[in-house]
């Protein structure tokens, strides 16, 4: 609120070593590019409570990004979870300088160190950023990763209203003669979007063909979209 950008990143060190004070379960972390200049590339943290409770929550984490808009921009990753009442359960937060296949594991594996074991079952929600689907498979290998079917919908060049609507119930669908249906509408009514849909394995958007059921409060992923706009 006061002061320079430069100034409020030299405090960074200083200001979570205070938080771990009144949080002695805070974790963060903060990289440079080297001993000498010191200069900010990217940081992680997450609070203790998140974590103490995090087994409580379902076995489900949503990822994402969202932009920074200070004078040295950034990139904002987090990663949260749905708690048993479907409330937004903030866990771990990093900031680095754009995302990237190196940024995504770096937080990915902080987040993992933190909150999972190696041998964790869960399911994994994101974009079909190529960065993440190449990460999620070597951080958590015992992961399911599957895709939000928000972003699904916004790649569909026609972006019909109908169509939106029936992906998301056929997302939601929890019989074959369910799921059918609302393919069938697609089908009848935009088969451009149709076959966007077909090249994405159902198995990871599709709530009936997923190994692990992913909770339909989350499938859409509308959550993450109260936290930030992109």
């Amino acid at each position: 609120m006061r002061g320079s950008f430069e100034h409020a990143y030299q405090l960074l060190t200083s200001y979570f070593a205070k938080v771990r004070l009144v949080d002695p379960n805070f974790v963060f972390d903060i990289q440079t590019t080297s001993c000498k200049d010191k200069r900010f590339t990217r940081s992680f943290w997450c609070f203790g409570p998140p974590k103490k409770t995090y087994k409580l929550q379902r076995p489900v984490v949503i990822i994402d990004k969202t932009f920074l808009k200070g004078r040295y921009r950034g990139t904002l990753l987090t990663a949260i979870a749905i708690d048993p009442s479907n409330h937004i359960f903030l866990l771990a937060f990093s900031i680095t300088d754009t995302e990237t296949t190196k940024s995504w594991t770096y937080f990915l594996e902080m987040f993992g160190s933190n909150f999972h074991g190696n041998d964790t079952r869960f399911v994994i929600i994101s974009d079909r950023n190529p960065e993440i689907i190449n990460v999620v498979p070597k951080v958590f290998p015992f992961a399911i990763h599957t895709f939000c079917t928000f972003y699904i919908t916004n790649n569909i060049k026609t972006t019909l209203e109908s169509t939106q609507i029936a992906i998301r119930m056929a997302a939601e669908a929890l019989t074959n003669i369910d799921f059918d249906k609302h393919m069938n509408v697609i089908q009848n009514t935009d088969p451009v979007g149709l076959q966007y849909i077909l090249g994405i394995l159902k198995e990871t958007w599709s709530n009936l063909y997923i190994p692990i059921s992913r909770y339909i409060v989350t499938l859409y992923l509308s959550t993450s979209h109260l936290l930030y706009e992109e």
